[in-house]
């Protein structure tokens, strides 16, 4: 129970941030532009650091479409992520109940 209470609240927080990404500007932000403002030059460095650990087909495939995209997608999609598996997380005390009457 304590396990799918935390990941509902984390989906309920990946939501907001979401919906607070969406809302505060005029015009949709892109993700790499959010990154660029609260790390000066992290850009350059997330991509070295792609490069380095994980490979150019990574940045090519995934990184460099998700730095493209609105602001507000990445968040939103991972808080349905998270709310699907919490809602599906199964719940200890119907685990033990047995269907059988006796």
């Amino acid at each position: 129970m304590k396990t799918q209470r935390t990941l509902a609240v984390l989906a309920a927080i990946l939501f907001v941030l979401a919906v607070a990404l969406a809302t505060v500007s005029k015009q949709m932000v892109a993700l790499g532009a959010v990154v660029a403002y609260f790390g000066g030059g992290s850009t350059e460095g997330l991509h070295g650091w792609v490069l380095r650990f994980l490979g150019p087909r990574i940045w090519d495939s995934i990184v460099q479409p998700l730095l493209i995209r609105p602001a507000w997608l990445p968040f939103a999609s991972l808080g349905i992520v998270v709310a699907g598996t919490a809602l599906s997380w199964p719940i200890r005390d119907a685990a033990h109940r047995s269907h059988r009457r006796g």
